[in-house]
C-alpha cells in the first residue's frame, strides 16, 4: 500500500505506543483519526504534531470500556474524512492481578477494552472498506503472552485473543483486508513509573540487552502497512526476550 494519501485511525493515539504511531504515519503522509478517551490534552498536542507534517487529523473521544462506541467511532471518523484506509487497534488497559485474585468488574473491563471493541471495530472498518477497495488492519498485542505467566491474568487473556483474532480475521476478511499484529516487547515503564531504570530488567530478560522505544513499534506498523502479501502475521519487537 502507498500510504501518503491514506486515512487511519488510531485507538489510544494520545500517548506513549499510539503517540509514535500517530506521528510515523503523519510523516509518511497518513491523514488521522486519532481516538482518546481522556487524554484531551496530549491528544491536542498530537494533533497540532501530525498536522505540521501536512496532513489532515482530528480527534474523536470514545470510551471504549462500552464496546457500543466502537461502531460510533468509526462512523464518525467516515464522516469526517470520507473513509477510512487504515485500523490501528492500539488502546488497551493493562490490567494487575493473577487469576485466583481476579474480579469479575476487572475481567470484564480487560475485555471490553482490549478485545471486544477491537473486535468491533475491525467489522465496523471491513464493513466500510469498498468491495474493489482495499484495507489494512494492524492490531497490538504484547510479546510477552508468547510465553505463559501467571501475572496480569486477565489482560494476558485479552492479548493472547488478540493474537488469535487477527489470524481468524486475516481468513476472514482476505483477499481485500489484510490483517496483521505486533507484539510489543519493554518499550518504556509502566505509566506513572517513568523515572524507573529498566537496565537491570534488560540485563536479566531481554536477549539484546535492552528494551526498545516507541517509535520502534510505529516503524514496524509502516512496514507492515506497506506489505501487500502479509497477513495475518504476529511480529515480535522484543529484542528477543520471547525466546
Amino acid at each position: 500500500m502507498e500510504l501518503r494519501g491514506k486515512t487511519a485511525l488510531v485507538t489510544g493515539g494520545a500517548v506513549r505506543l499510539g503517540k509514535a504511531i500517530c506521528l510515523a504515519l503523519a510523516e509518511a503522509g497518513v491523514s488521522l483519526a486519532i481516538h482518546y478517551h481522556s487524554s484531551r490534552q496530549p491528544a491536542e498536542e498530537v494533533l497540532g504534531q501530525a498536522a505540521a507534517f501536512g496532513v489532515k487529523a482530528a480527534l474523536f473521544q470514545a470510551d471504549l470500556s462500552d464496546p457500543n462506541t466502537a461502531d460510533g467511532l468509526v462512523a464518525d471518523a467516515v464522516d469526517e474524512f470520507g473513509s477510512l484506509d487504515i485500523l490501528v487497534n492500539n488502546a488497551g488497559l493493562y490490567g494487575k492481578g493473577r487469576g485466583m485474585a481476579t474480579t469479575l468488574p476487572l475481567i470484564e473491563e480487560q475485555f471490553s477494552v482490549n478485545l471486544f471493541s477491537p473486535l468491533l471495530l475491525t467489522r465496523a472498518f471491513a464493513a466500510q472498506v469498498p468491495e474493489d477497495g482495499q484495507g489494512k488492519v494492524i492490531n497490538i498485542a504484547d510479546a510477552k503472552v508468547l510465553q505463559v505467566g501467571c501475572d496480569h491474568f486477565a489482560y494476558r487473556l485479552t492479548k493472547g485473543a488478540i493474537i488469535q483474532m487477527t489470524r481468524m480475521f486475516a481468513l476472514e476478511l482476505a483477499p481485500r483486508i489484510t490483517v496483521n499484529a505486533i507484539a510489543p516487547g519493554v518499550m518504556m515503564p509502566l505509566a506513572g513509573f517513568e523515572d524507573q531504570d529498566m537496565s537491570a530488567r534488560a540485563e536479566r530478560l531481554i536477549p539484546l540487552k535492552r528494551i526498545g522505544a516507541p517509535e520502534l513499534i510505529a516503524q514496524n506498523v509502516l512496514h507492515l502497512l506497506e506489505q501487500d502479501f502479509m497477513t495475518g502475521v504476529i511480529l515480535p519487537v522484543d529484542g528477543g526476550e520471547n525466546l
